[in-house]
């Protein structure tokens, strides 16, 4: 009787009606405790007229989770925020729940996780690239590794033909992999104009900020996946830099991303918690947002981008209200 006890921990998938709500759902089960996988795709598109590189669901309402059945059943009656159900299986005529066993679902997240890391991040020119400079790989099989780039290849996607010393002797071709120069600082890495929509970047920055800090130490979170959403926040930060706000509310919601950030990325924490205390103290104490900066400013930890891939051990971080 083991194999059908309402306690045994199991993968059960899940439906969800919500459109396009299927990271949320699986973020919200992660944060009460439950093993969730939702296999992503990535995808490239146009948001407030500026190119965002993106993770989105490769199928849609797919999620997994591991749970009991009382306790996941429990969670959809009272907890969850989303429209989600457990699907049924076919093979009982609809009369069980549709599970996974563990090792095929281990093998199943492995290989999406995989597959997530066959993608291109940005364009050599977006980097200022130039042959004959050091990188390090950040992604596919030879992740971590430092090579120098010998040519580009193709006319309309670039591609990076790189030698990697002690591992191929001439070279190999990195289609999808992202790679750091290893001599450019922040700014000439990431080369982007002014922002055009400051209200959505500034509140895409605060989202990406709030999603590394509360996930860099789980470590069902593809790194691929944390390292796309620590460039695009390196990409939104660098479009706010040259703003301020011009009331105290509107600086207040720049500053506070701004500083979320620089706590990320462990650059100018100091100059960017001035900025936030000087805007947090023009706030009226009945404002929520007063209280959310406040909340952010007790943050002590920082999630390091030189380990971004291996996820922080420390402890896991939510500054929403």
């Amino acid at each position: 009787m083991a194999e059908t006890d309402n306690n045994v921990e199991k993968w059960y998938v899940l439906g969800c009606l919500s459109v396009h709500h299927e990271e949320k759902v699986r973020d919200a089960l992660r944060k009460a405790g439950f093993r969730s996988h939702v296999p992503m795709k990535y995808e490239v598109k146009t948001v407030r007229r500026q190119e965002q590189r993106t993770m989105v669901p490769a199928i849609t309402g797919l999620i997994f989770v591991r749970a009991t059945e009382e306790a996941l059943k429990e969670y959809i009656r009272h907890k969850s925020r989303e429209s989600i159900y457990m699907r049924k299986s076919t093979f009982s005529n609809k009369q069980d729940y549709l599970t996974v066993p563990d090792y095929a679902m281990e093998r199943f997240i492995e290989f999406t996780n995989i597959r997530q890391e066959k993608i291109t991040y940005f364009k050599p020119e977006e980097l200022n690239l130039k042959e004959g400079e050091k990188i390090r790989i950040k992604g596919g099989i030879y992740d971590g590794y430092e090579g120098t780039i010998l040519r580009f290849k193709g006319k309309r996607n670039k591609h990076l033909v790189v030698q990697i010393p002690g591992v191929i002797i001439a070279a190999v071709e990195l289609e999808p992999e992202l790679v750091e120069p290893l001599n450019n600082p922040i700014e000439r890495e990431i080369r982007e104009r002014p922002s055009k929509d400051v209200d959505g970047d500034k509140k895409y920055l605060l989202e990406l900020a709030e999603w590394l800090l509360e996930n860099q130490a789980d470590k069902d979170v593809p790194k691929m996946e944390f390292n796309l959403k620590l460039y695009e926040l390196k990409r939104t930060r660098a479009r706010l830099l040259k703003f301020k706000g011009f009331t105290p509310t509107t600086e207040a919601e720049l500053a506070l991303p701004m500083y979320l950030a620089a706590l990320i990325l462990e650059e100018d924490v100091e100059a960017y918690r001035q900025r936030l205390e000087k805007a947090t103290e023009r706030l009226k104490d009945t404002s929520k947002l007063k209280a959310r900066c406040q909340k952010a400013m007790e943050i002590k930890h920082s999630c390091d981008p030189s380990v971004a891939s291996e996820h922080s051990s420390s402890e896991r971080l939510n500054i929403k209200d």
